[in-house]
């Protein structure tokens, strides 16, 4: 591999993308093991985080002590409330078919969503800040995603003071029927993974680009996911085993734990592939 640095001065991309609470869970567990042997995500060049990915992209940035995280984050709380999913079902049924060019089907996506009282979203921000260990912008190239509601199109949050890092995450995790909508500067925002589960195109230019996909083959891709140039893209996603212990719910408090241990397990395999790919711990 080349010393000289791209274009634009990003050698090495990390892209990570939703999945969930168990997708935080079984990401953050990859992390911890691929460190545990050598390989250091957090020294990428750029982070791009969508939904989940979010999160963990957050954590990574500001070097948080993820082992304290997990061990912090409760299984069963009593007085969390249950996520029920069915209000995103509902809502994608009843913009399916009725022909509207992407944007468009973004944007209904948003005004439903919109419409659902499923909480406040200062309730959102708080919950999302209390999963990152340190709720301010790291001095990184940290890109978080969002989709705007007003018109359907992708929403990028860098630490420029458009939005502090608690509501540019809560953005990118406000699944549409699941949390509300988040108003930023008068605008609202909601789940960057409607416009794209990964959002890759965000690191175009890198000679290196490592996508971590919690629900690959779920949704589907942007066309810009694919246009990356000449870069060496790196693909890991969930292996059979990790599906089968993590479950279909990515909400399931009872999937954390295995999620996590899932996560960590895969790391070994992963490892072998980043070697002479990836910086080293």
């Amino acid at each position: 591999m080349s010393d000289a640095l791209s274009p634009n001065g990003i050698r090495h991309a990390l892209v990570l993308g939703g999945g969930g609470a168990v997708g935080i869970l079984w990401m953050t567990g990859l992390a911890v093991g691929l460190r545990e042997l050598g390989i250091d995500l957090s020294r990428a060049d750029r982070l791009v985080g969508t939904s989940a990915g979010a999160v963990v992209a957050a954590n990574l940035a500001n070097d948080v002590d993820l082992l304290a995280l997990v061990a912090g984050l409760s299984e069963a709380d009593p007085d969390a409330p249950a996520v029920d999913g069915s209000g995103l079902g509902e809502i994608i049924a009843a913009v399916a078919g009725l022909g509207l060019d992407p944007d468009e089907s973004r944007r209904r996506i948003g005004e439903l969503a919109l419409e659902r009282k499923v909480g406040d979203p200062a309730d959102h921000i708080a919950r999302m800040s209390r999963l990152l260990g340190d709720p301010g912008w790291p001095d990184r190239d940290l890109v978080i995603t969002a989709t705007a509601v007003a018109t359907g199109g992708l929403q990028t949050w860098f630490p420029d003071g458009k939005a502090t890092l608690g509501e540019a995450v809560a953005s990118s995790t406000s699944v549409p029927g699941i949390f509300p909508p988040i108003p930023i500067d008068g605008d609202y925002y909601i789940d960057g993974g409607v416009h794209s589960p990964i959002n890759a195109g965000l690191a175009a230019g890198a000679e290196v680009i490592l996508i971590v996909e919690p629900l690959a083959g779920l949704f589907p891709h942007a066309p810009s996911d694919s246009q990356l140039g000449s870069a060496t893209v790196l693909f890991v996603v969930p292996d059979e085993q990790a599906k089968a212990d993590i479950g279909p719910d990515v909400f399931a408090r009872e999937a954390l734990r295995p999620a996590y241990d899932a996560g960590w397990r895969q790391a070994g395999e992963v490892a072998t592939r980043l070697r002479g790919h990836w910086p080293e711990a």
